[in-house]
């Protein structure tokens, strides 16, 4: 298994992903808070030039899903809290977010809905294993990315004015909890031939008997998968709809004690 850990690869792909992560920050002068971006960008370096980044593209469907959760509940959000809060950039987007916030919710979810149906994760795997160079992984990353933004904002941006009221934030949050747990119960109990497994492409590394030799199968990568994509990613849901539901409890608190 250490062998793995000496896999780092650079990309046209990847290093795109990266540089538009990056430019979409320089351009709207959104670098306030540093830190938030640079963890943003160093996740980012983790998805796509790391070990990490070999075995999604080339190996396991799990690593393959890690990388999306990373990009849509990790990055996405990022980037949206590392916005200036004083500041008015963007404020028609923002307030258009919080004002019709089922936007968003529809974006996040149906983007990592869209990137698992069987028929368009098939054609993009195999699509991009048949060609040197092509956009689906540019596309694909880079919509994951989109998405994350979207569906983050109207819950987490910096900005008060942009962001719906708590319940209806609890409500946000539970209900995506909801739509992603559906998505890995269908990908965990999926027949095995539903999708293209990486086990079963060219091994370009030559990884495929040392990922073997560790028991994982086409099987047991898929639940692996599904279990990703359902109980990690409704833990941050439903984290953030706790956290929600007590600044709500708060507020009220604070409220009673003002008429009082």
């Amino acid at each position: 298994m250490r062998q793995m850990l000496t896999y780092w690869t650079f990309d046209f792909s990847s290093l795109m992903t990266a540089l538009m992560v990056t430019g979409f920050f320089l351009i709207t002068k959104s670098f306030a808070k540093k830190y938030i971006v640079a963890t943003a960008l160093i996740l980012v370096v983790l998805c796509f030039f790391s070990p990490l980044g070999v075995l999604s593209m080339n190996y396991l469907f799990s690593a393959h899903m890690i990388v999306h959760v990373i990009l849509l509940l990790c990055v996405g959000p990022l980037l949206v809290m590392s916005l200036p809060a004083n500041k008015k950039q963007l404020k028609g987007f923002f307030v258009f977010l919080k004002n019709y916030p089922a936007f968003g919710w529809l974006a996040g979810i149906g983007t990592m809905w869209f990137w698992h149906l069987p028929v368009v994760f098939n054609s993009a795997m195999t699509s991009m294993h048949q060609s040197n160079f092509n956009f689906f992984p540019i596309v694909e990353s880079l919509s994951l990315v989109a998405a994350g933004i979207l569906f983050s904002a109207p819950v987490v941006h910096p900005n008060k004015e942009y962001r719906i009221d708590a319940l209806s934030g609890v409500v946000y949050l539970f209900t995506a909890c909801v739509g992603c747990s559906l998505l890995g119960l269908l990908i965990t109990f999926a027949p095995v031939g539903m999708y293209h497994h990486f086990l079963s492409m060219h091994d370009e590394y030559g990884l495929n008997q040392i990922i073997l030799k560790s028991g994982i199968t086409q099987s047991t990568d898929q639940q692996a998968a599904g279990l990703i994509m359902w109980v990690p990613c409704c833990l941050i849901y439903v984290t953030g709809a706790m956290y929600l539901l007590v600044q709500w409890f708060k507020q009220k608190e604070e409220t009673m004690l003002l008429q009082k």
